[in-house]
């Protein structure tokens, strides 16, 4: 359990008057207790309240799981032959009603809400996640250590791809190449990767079992986790002869995003960062062919706040990492993507990806050699 992150949570809910917060196995609850659990059909539920107390509610049978893995002990168990609301109802006896509650919208269940409701009595919802992004926005020291190991880890997948790289070789035995290294080192991907060397004018398109052909453009996107904490990195090599355009947004992505990583400082504003590679990709004349964001926070989830999109007005402070992935897509031509993690600190940006950046040539082998 973490103490001090309880602490300020409950300082939070009281600057606010909010009874209580409600969270579900998610990155929340990971990062309020080093938790690590999944949902399923029986409610598994922590309580936080504003005056710094920490209840559950959880299946008898994992009660020692729970306490091991969380440090809570004060739990209110039910068994399957009494259903998870007769837990709900012992938790009501003794918090009593709840006025208003939090809950984190985009990681809660109906389920858990309406047995609150009908237990606690809850008058009124609202949602938890502005307040604990606020909190989780700003990592410490030993998480950003976390996030620089599992970067450091993308950065030798990423050579792993780029070694891969051959013709007749499918994109899904280069994704597979990558993960077994990962894996070999006690790692793991934090998503599915992308590997695509065709329909790369689709930000997301999909790994298939296509084999590279000469011309074509790979971008290659990826992600480690080390307890808990991820990385995301993409690159986009050329094979052969690339067209002359495909040559040419690679120069203007690679711009775009050395310019917006300079750009990052403590209490610039978001919106700016993005503005600033969208400026650099449409003064090139590729602007609207940029059709995403510049990048999003990175922490225990691969996407969280901070996120560098424009119109954002949430200053930047020391410790907020995220992406700065600037992308040009042309349908029928191919797109470019470059993407790396920062970290802010005092005097601008860290970035944890260092792979090289610029959009590489690659020289054509048979899968074969």
């Amino acid at each position: 359990m973490h103490t001090n992150r309880i602490e300020t949570l409950a300082a939070n809910l009281r600057g606010r008057n909010i009874c209580a917060a409600a969270v579900l196995p998610s990155a929340g609850l990971f990062y309020l207790t080093g938790m690590a659990t999944y949902l399923s059909e029986r409610p598994l539920l922590f309580v936080f309240t504003a005056a710094g107390g920490v209840l559950a509610v959880c299946p008898a049978f994992e009660a020692e799981r729970v306490r091991r893995d969380s440090g809570v002990h004060n739990l209110f168990t039910y068994t399957d032959e009494e259903s998870a609301g007769a837990g709900f109802e012992r938790l009501a006896r003794h918090i009593g009603e709840i006025n208003l509650l939090a809950m984190e919208f985009q990681a809660a269940r109906v389920l858990e809400y309406k047995l609150l409701e009908n237990s606690c009595g809850v008058k009124q919802l609202t949602d938890l996640r502005p307040i604990l992004s606020l909190q989780r926005m700003r990592k410490e020291p030993a998480e950003i250590n976390k996030l620089q190991q599992a970067a450091q880890m993308a950065d030798a997948a990423m050579a792993v791809v780029e070694q891969n790289l051959a013709l007749g070789i499918t994109e899904v035995q280069i994704a597979e190449a990558a993960e077994n290294f990962v894996k070999a080192r006690g790692g793991r991907m934090s998503f599915v990767s992308i590997i695509a060397g065709e329909r790369t004018a689709l930000p997301h398109a999909s790994t298939s079992t296509r084999p590279l052909r000469a011309g074509d453009a790979v971008v290659a996107d990826l992600g480690c986790l080390v307890d808990g904490y991820t990385s995301d990195i993409t690159r986009t090599f050329l094979l052969g002869d690339a067209s002359a355009e495909l040559l040419q947004i690679g120069a203007v992505v690679f711009e775009a995003n050395r310019l917006a990583r300079e750009a990052v400082g403590v209490d610039v504003e978001a919106g700016h960062i993005d503005a600033v590679a969208r400026s650099c990709i449409s003064l090139a004349g590729y602007g609207e062919f940029f059709t995403h964001r510049t990048g999003h926070g990175l922490g225990l989830e691969v996407h969280e706040e901070p996120y560098i999109v424009g119109g954002s007005l949430e200053k930047l402070q020391v410790g907020h990492t995220f992406t700065i992935e600037p992308g040009i897509y042309l349908p029928g031509i191919g797109g470019v993507r470059i993407e790396d993690d920062v970290c802010v600190t005092a005097t601008g940006a860290l970035s944890l990806t260092t792979y090289p950046r610029a959009v590489k040539v690659v020289k054509l082998l048979c899968s074969t050699d």
